[in-house]
């Protein structure tokens, strides 16, 4: 714990504050925690719910509950809220990929960097601690910085 003193002058006494600021900073970072748990608990929503929600939305439409098109504006705000997850999904789907690609790459070229070495002294022998990988293929290592054999 950190602690410090303050002094100040109250009359003719001097007087000193203790001041624990690791207690100061550990309480502000328990209320940060709590306010953004609260913040993510919030965001949670059950389906019933969402469907309160959006009862309440198209009754602010103007459309009247038990009517056909209170019904299609019921399904339109479903469908809505499903294309934008599907949206969403194919988004993260498409980074993962790109992700991915871009490892895969990086292990070709640390292959053929590895495999252009072999027999270079300069260069230690790759193992498991080399930042590439294994080659399950032909069981050798392979990394940026290092020569197959």
């Amino acid at each position: 714990m950190n602690t410090t003193f303050t002094t100040r002058r109250i009359g003719g006494t001097l007087v000193a504050d203790r001041t624990d600021t690791a207690r100061e900073v550990s309480m502000l970072a328990k209320l940060c925690l709590a306010a953004s748990c609260a913040l993510g608990l919030a965001a949670c929503v059950t389906p019933q719910e969402r469907h309160a929600m959006d009862n309440g939305q198209c009754t602010e439409f103007g459309f009247e509950p038990g009517t056909d098109a209170f019904a299609q504006c019921m399904m339109d705000l479903h469908q809505q809220r499903a294309i934008t997850q599907a949206n969403r999904d194919l988004y993260w789907q498409s980074r993962l990929a790109e992700q991915t690609r871009r490892r895969d790459a990086q292990q070709d070229l640390y292959k053929q960097i590895s495999l252009q070495r072999s027999g270079d002294a300069r260069f230690p022998v790759c193992g498991a601690a080399s930042d590439g990988g294994l080659d399950r293929r032909t069981m050798t290592w392979f990394g940026p910085n290092c020569r197959a054999r």
